[in-house]
């Protein structure tokens, strides 16, 4: 007896392979000055309300993760960044949810004239900053945004959430 492979019907198959995954992408900035790092509270965004984490934001329609870091510095810190000194700091791929991937870049303060921290009050989703150690982040932190400061503190240029065994 001869057995044929069963085939999906047309509209099936078609169904299935259009739908696209879509893939959600954070921008973080990671703004370190003498060891210590930019840190604000989330506040009144529906997620992690009261928790720490670098400034960020979503990456937006045809913008590049440069002007997204220049926008999150302005919106969300009320500081300037200059393009030409952002870099990729850290890569997370978060498989926790539905999928995320948050690029985390910095500028080196060390060559920006005379920035010293957030330039007013709080802006956007974050009801305050304040400079942490690397070596000493605070306890009530979102949890994937800590597993990448820790990894890029390591020397780690990307990482997983939830980490996954080597």
């Amino acid at each position: 007896m001869t057995r044929t492979p069963m085939q999906p019907p047309a509209a099936e198959t078609t169904a299935r392979h259009s739908r696209h995954f879509q893939l959600i992408v954070d921008v973080h900035l990671l703004l370190v000055s003498n060891e210590s790092l930019l840190l604000g509270r989330r506040a009144n965004t529906g997620y992690g309300d009261g928790a720490y984490e670098p400034p960020s934001g979503r990456l937006a329609e045809r913008e590049t993760l440069v002007e997204a870091a220049v926008a999150v510095a302005a919106a969300q810190v009320g500081i300037a960044l200059d393009p030409g000194r952002v870099t990729l700091a850290h890569v997370l791929h978060d498989v926790s949810g539905a999928g995320r991937m948050a690029f985390f870049l910095t500028e080196d303060l060390l060559t920006t004239s005379g920035w010293a921290g957030p330039a007013s009050a709080p802006h956007g989703n974050y009801s305050d900053f304040g400079w942490y150690p690397l070596t000493d982040l605070p306890a009530n932190m979102i949890d994937r945004a800590r597993v990448a400061v820790r990894n890029y503190a390591a020397g780690a240029r990307f990482s997983t959430y939830p980490a996954f065994g080597m």
